[in-house]
């Protein structure tokens, strides 16, 4: 989507690509201003005209050009006079989404699931805006979005509905009387739940204080409270009669407990029937009621060579019934470890040359498949802490004017501020203040810094070998006082690498070697003289953390050889998976196999 970047959006001179546009005019020069759009007004026009959306890649415009049409689909409908019914039941049908989420409905498995919530969430949208319609025909679909809007908590009718067709109805024991069915569970019938024989009352006790404005005596003895205790059993043991008696076939009854636990079942268990009471455990090898887990069960019939030739047989009809149905799981082609590689040639690069960052290097030595989905498939996604790096980082560049100040930080501060979304008004405040405590930490780390100041976001690249460069930009480029290049990398998060990881810190390492390679010779700087991260986010504490790694040793060539090895690696056609330290908060976690959730056949 095109966006105004914070680096952009705060640039020294206060514009944006899209400012001063030079033009001629009669009689001499001038200069038309055009006014910096924000990237919600960016995003509205793109979604208005498709031709906002020319300059942008067909992978990244297509989702936005998807939904501008919906909603030009949505503005036909109005000018066509329609209901607000109307206008959705258009939407509804021009987006594709009804034949695509009832197969993954059908489908079972996580997927399935939102997508049953996703249908549930369209049918009560019609639901409401039926009933919208019914009560106020006349009323646009203007009206109904404003109070739709307008709704704190959602709406629903009161009035009973009877069930369409076959259902299960859940429902009280009190809502339960008068009513019959052939089968009825009575479910958590647990001592202290059923009954629950605790003194029942209101917040103010009323019923005490109306006794004493009648004249009658507050009674607190034991013998008394004995006897609201039988009063309120009876009740209980009322009510649990009502529950049983709703059944015209079949009664379940249903309670947890055992030695090494805190439950127990209700003794209107022991009274219903003596003796007649059906032990469960987990020995039993019950199994979630869905179709993955049933599809799992079939498989390890069907896979386990000790199980009868007639029940794997019949779990092979079974199987292939479901998968005539198209359900996930169920055909032999969708199982773990008999799917073929779909293309096990290496990944390609353009020109046939591997272009590394040093963050990539970072990154694919902890882990080869991680770097894979979040790098070339783009699976990284985005986080508020990526959004406030980016912040801090581009008024990090304006601290290096001569006239910066901590002040003017915080008005150029104050001018984007409003443009950004945390999620929330709270967590904006929060973030606010999170940014300026990290710029105070970096003006007080640049006064305290002795070495001269050379670039801010530089960006170069770097021949290692044929077919493989380094590419990159460097926060910072310094001169330190034997006239060698020291390169500075800013850090906003909330961790540090270990002092002894340092000297062989990967995304330091490339920094030198790239500057080994003359990357930074337009400068005069062809020596390396060290690399630091300076953490200025939670990980630094009070004041900004230096983290330096010694100069590159030139007859040590373990930057090299990383930079090779990665190479070698990035353009291979397989990708290990590694644990670390980075795997909670992995984004591809859910598709890797050392992760749980990801190793998982059904």
């Amino acid at each position: 989507m095109a966006t105004a970047s914070a680096g952009e959006a705060i640039s020294p001179g206060g514009e944006t690509n899209r400012e001063a546009v030079r033009h001629e005019e009669e009689g001499g020069r001038g200069y038309r201003a055009e006014l910096p759009r924000s990237s919600g007004e960016l995003l509205i026009a793109a979604l208005r005209d498709a031709r906002e959306l020319v300059r942008i890649e067909p992978h990244i415009a297509v989702p936005a050009e998807r939904v501008a049409k919906l909603i030009a689909t949505a503005r036909e409908a109005v000018q066509a006079g329609g209901t607000a019914e109307d206008v959705i039941w258009a939407v509804w049908q021009a987006s594709g989404l009804a034949e695509r989420w009832t197969d993954l409905s059908l489908a079972g498995g996580a997927r399935g699931a939102q997508a049953d919530r996703d249908l549930d969430a369209v049918v009560a949208l019609f639901d409401y805006a039926a009933r919208f319609v019914d009560r106020m025909p006349k009323a646009g679909p203007e009206v109904f979005l404003e109070d739709l809007s307008s709704q704190e908590i959602p709406g629903d009718t009161l009035a009973e509905r009877a069930p369409d067709g076959d259902a299960v109805r859940v429902l009280t024991a009190h809502r339960a009387k008068g009513l019959e069915w052939d089968l009825v569970i009575v479910a958590g019938v647990q001592e202290g739940v059923w009954p629950d024989i605790r003194l029942k009352g209101s917040l103010l006790g009323i019923d005490e204080l109306v006794e004493l404005a009648e004249g009658a005596p507050l009674d607190f003895t034991d013998a008394t409270a004995a006897a609201l205790a039988a009063k309120q059993l009876a009740e209980e043991r009322r009510l649990f009669y009502v529950a049983a008696t709703r059944a015209r076939k079949r009664l379940v009854v249903t309670a947890v407990g055992g030695e090494d636990a805190d439950e127990r079942p209700s003794r209107f268990l022991s009274e219903l029937m003596p003796g007649a009471v059906e032990e469960a455990t987990v020995d039993d090898h019950a199994r979630w009621l869905n179709l993955s887990a049933l599809v799992a069960d079939l498989r390890s019939v069907v896979t386990d060579a000790s199980q009868p030739e007639t029940m794997r047989k019949k779990a092979a009809e079974h199987l292939a019934r479901l998968a005539r149905q198209g359900v996930r799981g169920a055909h032999p082609s969708e199982w773990y470890a008999l799917t073929e590689l779909s293309d096990d040639r290496p990944l390609s690069w353009p020109d046939g040359i591997v272009r590394i960052s040093p963050s990539s290097v970072e990154s694919f030595t902890k882990c080869g498949l991680r770097w894979l989905l979040e790098t070339a498939v783009g699976a990284a996604g985005t986080s508020s802490a990526q959004g406030l790096g980016t912040v801090v980082h581009a008024l990090a560049v304006l601290a290096t004017e001569d006239l910066a100040s901590e002040e003017l930080l915080g008005k150029r501060l104050d001018d984007i501020w409003t443009e950004l979304d945390f999620g929330g008004v709270w967590f904006n405040r929060k973030q606010r203040k999170v940014a300026e405590q990290m710029i105070a930490r970096f003006m007080r780390w640049q006064e305290d810094n002795g070495r001269t100041l050379v670039a801010t976001e530089e960006s170069f690249v770097a021949t290692v070998s044929e077919g493989v460069q380094i590419k990159g930009r460097v926060d910072r480029v310094e001169r330190d006082e034997d006239g060698r290049a020291f390169i500075i990398d800013l850090k906003t998060g909330t961790s540090k690498p270990r002092p002894d990881e340092l000297d062989r810190h990967p995304q330091l390492g490339v920094y030198q070697l790239a500057v080994l390679l003359d990357a930074f010779k337009r400068h005069g700087l062809s020596e390396p003289g060290g690399a630091a991260l300076v953490q200025v986010g939670k990980a630094a504490g009070k004041d900004a953390k230096e983290q330096a790694q010694p100069p590159l040793d030139q007859a040590d060539n373990w930057a090299r050889d990383m930079v090779d090895t990665v190479a070698v690696g990035m353009s291979g056609p397989f990708f290990q998976a590694k644990v670390n330290d980075g795997c909670r908060t992995c984004a591809a976690r859910a598709s890797c196999p050392v992760n749980d959730n990801g190793g998982q056949v059904c």
